[in-house]
């Protein structure tokens, strides 16, 4: 059995991390595997660039050159209109990157899609498969028009159009047009779907476009032998309190000004401790305290020096509004770190009961309680280790490849 990932990348991002090594997974399950994507960064000779089915020469560059212009600006001119459109929410039309018929000249059994956007794959091509396509999801834009997060909007339950998101009030907006070309796309599709969460499986199974295909609930995995908890670099003083994302500074899902206005109630009480930041840097994130000391690590690209992060910290709390999945939480918890996080979306099916403390949703209040409480009753880092015991439970490698491989063969 030969399964084709396809990823907008291989390095960059949660997606692009979820994708490869669940392709690990299934490989040591047996399955052989490749990779296609558009921006290719490892030396791993399994990961095939968009780049080896483009033409090389000097007429045809030219030519997709001045195309790709033309198409953008086009692009432009319809985006131009919802001047309201909200920067806090990820948005992205259907504009793809010509692959050139490398869906037809690779060799596979079944293609798995993971995160094709940043004008990687129009999802037009689809239609050209003529195998089984299974979809992992990492956000909701496959079934919503424009948004990669829907927040409170139910829209997609029947129809986007209107989009809050866009601040548009027309109904036959942009987001309503590209409704009605994915639900045209999706049609004679031989298609299933995963969700690393069952909230999102819950979301997919109420979408007026993905609603009638099979969706199964995998959730993503991790290397719990390189995930593991390290002994702390040096003996802090003050707890540690530790935030960090892709974008850390400049996403607003992430939820960075609630944990700033929890951490500001925690100063104001006297507590003493250490913020540590990654994924932005001290300008991105100005900020500054009474009690709570603020240390900034940087963007950070190695696993290892990753879990050098969690096993340090006391405490990883991750306030995003919308995850699909929550992998820092994952990867925290695996490191024996206690998480707190809001109980909605997909992170509350990775924080269970007894690996920290799920808050109410976006209450700066009881986001602080949860950090008290995870700092002041975690004697021996007690709830540490129940969370390192769920992680390696759930989440090993080999556990969710099983599940992947068991999909496959049932789909073949």
């Amino acid at each position: 059995m030969k399964v084709l990932f396809v990823n907008t990348n291989d390095t960059s991002g949660g997606a692009a991390r979820a994708a490869v090594r669940i392709m690990r997974g299934v490989q040591q399950g047996g399955v052989e595997t490749q990779m296609f994507v558009k921006y290719k960064n490892s030396q791993a000779d399994d990961i095939i660039p968009h780049s080896r089915f483009v033409p090389k020469n000097l007429l045809y560059k030219v030519c997709d050159w001045v195309a790709t212009k033309i198409k953008n600006k086009l692009q432009h001119h319809r985006w131009r209109p919802y001047k309201r459109t909200k920067q806090d929410v990820y948005m992205s039309d259907l504009r793809g990157t010509r692959i050139h018929g490398a869906l037809q000249k690779l060799d596979y059994d079944i293609v798995h899609l993971h995160w094709i956007n940043n004008r990687f794959l129009d999802i037009r091509e689809l239609a050209k498969i003529h195998k089984p396509i299974v979809w992992t999801l990492h956000d909701s834009w496959p079934f919503c028009g424009v948004c990669h997060y829907f927040i409170d909007c139910e829209r997609y339950h029947t129809h986007c159009g209107a989009c809050p998101m866009l601040g548009s009030k027309k109904e036959q907006d942009l987001a309503y047009e590209i409704f009605e070309k994915k639900l045209e796309a999706y049609k004679d599709l031989d298609l299933h779907i995963v969700t690393p969460s069952r909230w999102l499986g819950e979301c997919v199974k109420k979408s007026a476009i993905l609603g009638r295909f099979p969706v199964a609930v995998i959730p993503n995995c991790l290397d719990t032998e390189v995930f593991q908890p390290m002994p702390k670099r040096c003996k802090h003083v003050k707890p540690v309190i530790l935030y960090g994302a892709m974008n850390a500074a400049t996403d607003k899902i992430k939820g960075f000004t609630t944990l700033l206005a929890a951490l500001r109630m925690l100063d104001k009480q006297g507590l003493e401790a250490n913020l540590m930041v990654f994924g932005a840097e001290a300008q991105e994130l100005p900020m500054q305290f009474e009690h709570i000391d603020v240390t900034f690590v940087g963007y950070i690209k190695s696993n290892e020096k990753l879990v050098e992060v969690y096993s340090d910290a006391d405490v990883m709390v991750v306030p995003s509004y919308s995850e699909v999945f929550g992998q820092t939480a994952s990867e925290a918890m695996a490191c024996g770190t206690p998480v707190v996080a809001f109980r909605c979306t997909g992170i509350q099916d990775v924080v269970d009961e007894g690996c920290g403390y799920l808050a109410e949703p976006y209450s700066p209040e009881d986001l602080a309680k949860g950090i008290r409480y995870c700092i002041e009753n975690n004697p021996d880092n007690v709830i540490g280790k129940a969370a390192r015991e769920s992680a390696v439970k759930r989440y090993a490698i080999d556990v969710v490849a099983k599940q992947y491989k068991a999909l496959y063969e049932s789909i073949v």
